[in-house]
């Protein structure tokens, strides 16, 4: 079902321009985040990043919705947006508060340990917050598909990935793969275009290039390869994040409650046959 999701999702993208979408802002606002700053505009870096966090919940509520609906036309993307906003937006918002909180208590008392020891604690710091992530990542999913509000959401989340964790697994596993030959591929495409520009870091000694800094590389590859490099940037950015809003769509609406019918619950009856929820 993991490999249907996969080429259901390739499928969408191919039939329906309309998903596309949440990939070409995203893209835009990645060509920005690179071409301000080198204009001198560095001010305006954390107004994206912001504009970036408001625009992304009307962006996958649009894109969850019309596949949820199967009525791929503007009208019910921009629909969906709007409806599916704040179901979207605030279960984020309580997510991250959870893992900067969950990062204050855990970074406290490491403080105290001195730098030593606390280095040796980042990977439990790093195991905690990936966990939270790894169980509510379907938040959204959840929001859009079963119209669930804020607790509810995270809650449904966190059951779906316990009654799907082998696929979830080989969900994240396909993410990773699919970035990283995204990402070879523009590397690839990055040094090929600049290569002439580059050409002097392959005279360097190895002490030399050690101590190459990123606005030396911006230096080297002046305004034109600035443009360039936010351009190769910007396509990884539409095409993964076009994959990854359909692809969990996809695999939400196959997996979640086993293809069809109701929600998997989590619980137990206890002898005198009484459901006892989790």
């Amino acid at each position: 079902m993991t490999l249907q999701s996969l080429t259901g999702a390739a499928a969408l993208l191919r039939r329906h321009p309309i998903l596309w979408s949440v990939g070409l802002v995203m893209g835009a606002l990645a060509v920005l985040d690179i071409v301000v700053p080198a204009y001198g505009g560095a001010f305006y870096t954390q107004p994206l990043a912001f504009l970036q966090v408001l625009l992304v919940p009307f962006l996958a509520g649009g894109v969850y919705g019309t596949i949820r609906s199967e009525d791929f036309s503007f009208a019910e993307f921009a629909r969906s947006g709007r409806t599916h906003y704040f179901r979207i937006l605030l279960p984020a918002l309580l997510i991250a508060f959870a893992v900067l909180l969950t990062t204050i208590l855990l970074a406290v008392p490491l403080a105290f340990l001195g730098a030593g020891a606390a280095a040796s604690m980042v990977p439990l710091l790093f195991g905690v917050v990936l966990s939270i992530v790894f169980f509510t990542f379907f938040y959204d999913t959840v929001a859009v598909f079963e119209e669930t509000n804020v607790f509810e959401s995270i809650r449904r989340s966190i059951e779906f990935v316990m009654n799907n964790i082998g696929g979830v697994l080989v969900f994240y596993l396909t993410n990773i793969a699919v970035l990283a030959v995204i990402g070879l591929v523009g590397i690839f495409a990055w040094t090929a275009l600049l290569v002439e520009r580059l050409e002097p870091l392959t005279l360097m000694s190895q002490e030399e290039l050690q101590t190459v800094m990123p606005e030396d590389i911006l230096a080297l590859i002046g305004m034109e390869g600035i443009w360039i490099t936010a351009a190769v940037y910007a396509v990884v950015i539409v095409v993964y994040s076009a994959f990854l809003y359909t692809y969990k769509a996809s695999f939400f609406k196959n997996h979640a409650s086993g293809g069809g019918g109701a929600p998997v619950m989590q619980g137990e009856y206890d002898e005198k046959g009484r459901w006892y929820k989790y």
